[in-house]
This record gives C-alpha cells, sequence and structure tokens, in this order.
C-alpha cells in the first residue's frame, strides 16, 4: 500500500468517524431538546452579512429571554447548527426574526444558558450523516481497490 493510500483511507476514516460522532451527539441533543421549557423571548438581532473569513454568507441571530428571574442572551438559533443546503433556505430562515420580535425560547432546565428557537430542524445534521457515510464508504473502497490490485 502506497503512504498516499494509507493516507487517504485514514482521512477517509477519520472524517467519517468525526462525522458520525458530531451527527450522533447532535441527534441526542435534539433527543432532549424535545422536552425542554418554553419561554417568551425577544429577538434582538437578525441579520446576514458578508463573513470574509469564511468566504460567504452568514447569519447572525440573537435574542434574550428570562429564566427564574436572570436574564439571558441567546445565538443559538438552531440546535443542529449554522450550516444550511443552500443561500435561498439560509434567507428564509433569517427572515423568520426581526428584531423587536416576541418568540419562544426553548431553554435547557439544567442550564438555562443553553437555548434555542428552533428544535425541529434537523437539517444539519442530516447533512453530517450523509458526509459520515461517504467519506467511510470512500475510504471501504480505496481499501478494496487496494486489495484488489
Amino acid at each position: 500500500m502506497s503512504p498516499k493510500s494509507l493516507l487517504a483511507i485514514c482521512v477517509g476514516f477519520g472524517a467519517g468517524g468525526w462525522f458520525a460522532f458530531q451527527a450522533a451527539r447532535r441527534t441526542l441533543a435534539f433527543n432532549r431538546a424535545l422536552w425542554w421549557p418554553g419561554v417568551r423571548g425577544t429577538i434582538l438581532e437578525s441579520v446576514e452579512y458578508r463573513d470574509e473569513v469564511r468566504n460567504g454568507r452568514h447569519f447572525r441571530v440573537r435574542y434574550e429571554y428570562t429564566v427564574n428571574g436572570e436574564r439571558f442572551i441567546g445565538s443559538t438559533p438552531r440546535l443542529c447548527g449554522d450550516w444550511f443546503w443552500g443561500l435561498k433556505e439560509q434567507t428564509a430562515f433569517v427572515a423568520r426574526y426581526a428584531p423587536g420580535q416576541e418568540v419562544e425560547v426553548f431553554h435547557d432546565p439544567a442550564n438555562p444558558r443553553i437555548s434555542c428557537l428552533d428544535r425541529t430542524d434537523r437539517s444539519g445534521i442530516s447533512a453530517m450523516w450523509i458526509i459520515a457515510v461517504g467519506a467511510t464508504g470512500l475510504a471501504a473502497m480505496l481499501v478494496w481497490l487496494d486489495q484488489a490490485g
């Protein structure tokens, strides 16, 4: 087996394992979040902007809410992360929230700093599973091709 093949196989299995771990972790978080209580909150900021570091369009949604008399500011509107399949979906998501708008904020009762606005969108997790399966499949194919050759 050549060093390049070995490296490609290690990277493929490593990426597949990492993405599978992250997807499983976020799936468990989703299952817990289904039972989180909701409180009233207010959108502070909802914008799309050009991110020079990531070289693309990104978004930021910030909101405030109060739990047991303590005020919190959240910036995790989706538990599945900040990745969208396309710019159209991202723009539609940001448009759902306007500064000053009242919203329901779901929070972890054990740690109210952990919160979200949307606890049903699993699209980012689906992408992680697809990448995990694809990377692992490609690495397995490289192993098979190396054994067959």
